[in-house]
């Protein structure tokens, strides 16, 4: 167990050090870019890791690439598989998941996975795909965007957003 730790923390910091090392924009440019002037916050997300546990990791990792349309690597290490989440150009990096201790869940924390400029899109691909939609595409109450939920093939419970 505790080299199984060490692996996955090892590979995670790993991960996390090569989105760290992408180019950032300047505060300059992010000014031009949203014609807004704004203080630059070096951390623009709470959010810096996710795990999505899995009980059968080829399974979880074709629904995900298929619903999102990426490609995603798959790693073997003793006790745990990973299913790495494309991490270039990303400041959150996300895994699959699946070892001693890693249980899928519909129940705690829902992670809302970036639904693109509209969520449906992703949301059509979700019940072909094995999954189980549980909240369909809906307006958020203050009109920032649309949610939606659902069922993966794994049992947990993850989140859509979009702007439209």
């Amino acid at each position: 167990m505790r080299t199984t730790i060490l692996s996955t923390t090892l590979i995670l910091s790993t991960i996390f050090m090569a989105c760290n090392t992408q180019p950032k924009q300047n505060s300059e440019t992010q000014k031009a870019d949203s014609n807004v002037e704004q203080t630059v916050k070096e951390m623009n997300s709470f959010i810096s890791i996710f795990e999505i546990p899995a009980l059968e990791i080829s399974r979880a990792i074709e629904f995900y690439q298929a619903i999102l349309d990426i490609t995603i690597e798959k790693m073997d290490m003793p006790g745990i598989q990973m299913g790495i989440f494309p991490y270039k150009d990303q400041r959150v990096t996300g895994v699959i998941i699946k070892g001693e201790g890693y249980q899928p869940s519909a129940n705690g924390v829902t992670i809302y996975l970036n639904g693109g400029d509209n969520l449906q899109t992703i949301l059509d691909k979700v019940e072909e795909n094995g999954g189980k939609i549980s909240v369909p595409k809906t307006l958020h109450g203050d009109e920032s965007g649309y949610f939606a939920l659902f069922m993966d093939t794994e049992g947990n419970r993850i989140g859509l957003h979009s702007p439209n």
